[in-house]
């Protein structure tokens, strides 16, 4: 199991009550991890049935080594396309981050490249806070599986979240990693 970071989880939707001894949140902690692991196992085992009479490996796709740096202006343009919501472990809100986007910019830049350059996603910025969300307000709320975890970042989380995805989505294009038939 990876170290993902502490988590603090609140909820504003109906919650099950928890069991005598046992806390909700480990409850929840708890159903989430088990439901991880066991989709693990799944896609494993489903990746080992995949093509059980090829002979030889299929090619290997093109290697993502490194990200291009990102610029001054490409964080200025995703922190103004952010909403204006914020997490608990935003240190500042994001109303007044935008406002000194001109000061702070060169300082993010800075942090996202040596992120992406030496691989290390600061273990702070690991730290999200987990809402479990009843999914339909008419089902169960005391079973757990009637549940599924939001999951709220802290906006620099975010902006290198959306950096990467960026610089992987274009990996997968011009490389022609993309399946057509994708959905979602």
């Amino acid at each position: 199991m990876h170290n993902v970071g502490r988590s603090l989880i609140i909820s504003s939707s109906p919650l099950p009550t928890s069991s005598p001894g046992i806390s909700l949140a480990d409850c929840f902690a708890d159903f989430f991890t088990d439901k991880i692991s066991t989709l693990r196992i799944s896609l494993t085992i489903l990746l080992l049935h995949l093509h059980p009479h090829t002979t030889s490996p299929p090619t290997e796709p093109p290697n993502l080594s490194s990200f291009t740096p990102v610029s001054e202006s490409e964080i200025s343009k995703i922190l103004f396309n952010c909403p204006n919501k914020q997490s608990y472990s935003d240190p500042i809100p994001t109303w007044l981050l935008k406002v000194c986007t001109p000061v702070l910019t060169p300082t993010i830049t800075n942090i996202l490249n040596l992120s992406l350059t030496s691989g290390h996603f600061h273990p702070i910025l690991k730290e999200s806070v987990i809402s479990p969300l009843l999914k339909k307000p008419t089902l169960d709320k005391d079973q757990l599986s009637n549940y599924r975890p939001i999951s709220n970042l802290s906006l620099i989380s975010k902006i290198i979240e959306r950096v990467v995805k960026s610089r992987l989505t274009e990996h997968l294009v011009s490389n022609g990693l993309l399946n057509p038939n994708k959905s979602a």
